[in-house]
């Protein structure tokens, strides 16, 4: 093997072991995530142990993490007993802390992280954190912070800039918190925002009509 070939061979490598030793959730994880979140508890179980042994065999990334956190608190959300409850769910919120605190590892550049789900890594994973502690009751004092996440990431001139049929989801979940905080301003201002860049899109629809519901 000449040096040439040998030196592409071992970068080719690094830049494969790089990928596996940092990978983010596949799809089929995802689905599962998804699933789990609409109230499929048996798929709770499955979709965590999927999380923690990417974490395991393959190394934390914010999104994978918050993952983990936000199915830690679904764990919380089906456990019958109360003190279990408190115990997952207190584990998920550390957990998505973790992921939160590690976006700073990304690349500054949205454009060179990975994107999962049409948006860029740091952006889902504010996303799922923030839908996550909104969802929580309000004993676990983690509305207001969520909040904050939806403040900072929709007011991030970049995140308008990302294709609609990605966010739009986001946006909606970001009027469901504003309605639920009275912030009915921002609320209008997100669907505004919705209205310009899809109108018609499902999800800008559903903001439309339970904003007008409170009217």
């Amino acid at each position: 093997m000449t040096l040439n070939r040998l030196s592409i061979v071992m970068a080719l490598t690094t830049a494969l072991s790089s990928f596996y030793l940092s990978a983010n959730p596949t799809p089929n994880i995802l689905n599962n995530y998804y699933s789990a979140a609409e109230g499929n508890e048996e798929m709770v179980d499955t979709v965590y142990r999927q999380l923690k042994q990417l974490v395991d065999e393959q190394g934390a990334k914010p999104v994978t993490m918050v993952y983990l956190g936000s199915t830690q608190t679904f764990q919380g959300r089906d456990a019958l007993l109360p003190w279990n409850q408190m115990k997952y769910v207190e584990k998920g919120l550390a957990t998505i802390a973790k992921g939160v605190n590690m976006i700073d590892s990304l690349p500054i550049d949205i454009n060179e992280q990975e994107r999962i789900q049409g948006l860029p890594e740091a952006y889902l994973t504010q996303a799922i954190a923030a839908i996550t502690y909104t969802s929580l009751p309000d004993m676990f004092n983690h509305f207001e912070r969520g909040y904050d996440l939806y403040l900072e990431l929709l007011n991030d001139p970049q995140f308008s800039d990302q294709p609609f049929a990605a966010s739009s989801w986001i946006y909606l979940n970001a009027i469901q918190a504003a309605i639920r905080a009275k912030d009915l301003t921002q609320a209008q201002t997100w669907l505004a925002t919705m209205q310009s860049l899809d109108a018609n899109n499902a999800e800008t629809q559903t903001a439309q009509q339970l904003l007008a519901d409170l009217s």
